[in-house]
């Protein structure tokens, strides 16, 4: 009965975890995003021609806002659509982690 208990308690966990870790991706992923789109509004806005900096690996690169714009557009549907994926994943989980708790007939116990 222990050891069923142990076993129990560590797939708790271990669900519980998992929906933490993908509810923080979430949210830093969506934080990027929201730079992204903040840069965007400004560059969108200024000259073509203008010489702007992006941050490539670790290094800064000189490069035109003309350039940088489609590079940054991409990038930010790309986060968009990761960050959906994720949501997704997070409702799967949730849902696995129900139906899991409901057919082990786990009760939280708050102490």
């Amino acid at each position: 009965m222990e050891q069923r208990s142990n076993v129990l308690q560590l797939k708790y966990n271990e669900y519980k975890q998992t929906m933490e870790d993908l509810q923080s991706k979430i949210i830093e992923l969506g934080n990027d995003k929201d730079e992204h789109k903040v840069v965007l509004s400004t560059l969108k806005s200024a000259d073509s021609g203008r010489k702007c900096y992006r941050m490539i690996g670790g290094a800064l690169v000189e490069t035109d806002v003309k350039s940088t714009l489609p590079v940054l557009e991409t990038k930010e549907n790309n986060l968009a659509n990761t960050i959906s994926s994720m949501k997704v994943d997070l409702i799967k989980t949730a849902e696995e982690f129900e139906k899991w708790k409901k057919d082990n007939k786990i009760q939280v116990v708050r102490q």
